[in-house]
């Protein structure tokens, strides 16, 4: 029986960490694991920690935090209740962060990315109360990542300088992002995948 080749357009919705959406978290981290990308050691559980303690962590982590980690907001974003990206949110910076990190850091599921989750995450992130408060967000990037620097543009990035970070020996990209007025600028995307019925 032959497949239908519809496609269909599916909201991606910015949740915040809960125990029902650990399993798919989990299951994105893997995937990002296999693929090569870098796991920080806020993405994951500590060694004991179970999965009701991971995601109050992250929760308590929003009003204080350990230095030298800085409060931060953690969003998880889904479709159709899988989790197809993470969005941390810091509430300040330190110097190192001012250097290298910024406010804003972002992970996108490898086989959900080029379908505009990014972008969509991150725009997303600058309308929430948190990011308004803050109003003038610094958002950081390799100039070698065309897909990030595209969509901190697309979201009202500008860009205020380029320099080498000697403790991670890259060259960076610095982007600055106006809450109050820029973001308002990007317009929802829906992202484009497959029907059930594909598999």
């Amino acid at each position: 029986m032959r497949r239908s080749g519809r496609r269909q357009m599916q909201p991606l919705i910015l949740s915040r960490p809960s125990g029902e959406l650990v399993a798919s978290y989990l299951q994105f981290i893997d995937e990002l694991r296999t693929h090569g990308d870098r796991i920080w050691e806020s993405m994951v559980p500590l060694a004991g920690e179970d999965t009701t303690e991971f995601v109050a962590g992250l929760v308590r982590a929003e009003a204080s935090a350990v230095p030298p980690r800085v409060p931060t907001t953690t969003h998880w974003a889904t479709i159709s209740g899988t989790v197809v990206g993470r969005g941390a949110l810091r509430h300040e910076l330190t110097p190192d962060l001012a250097e290298f990190g910024g406010h804003v850091s972002f992970e996108v599921r490898p086989s959900y990315r080029c379908k505009g989750v990014a972008k969509e995450m991150l725009r997303q992130i600058l309308l929430t109360e948190k990011a308004r408060e803050i109003g003038s967000l610094l958002v950081t990037c390799a100039p070698s990542n065309i897909g990030s620097s595209k969509t901190i543009q697309a979201n009202g990035g500008l860009l205020v300088k380029t320099s080498f970070v000697e403790r991670v020996s890259r060259e960076t990209n610095y982007y600055r992002i106006d809450c109050g007025r820029r973001q308002s600028q990007a317009r929802p995307t829906l992202i484009l995948s497959q029907s059930p019925a594909d598999g």
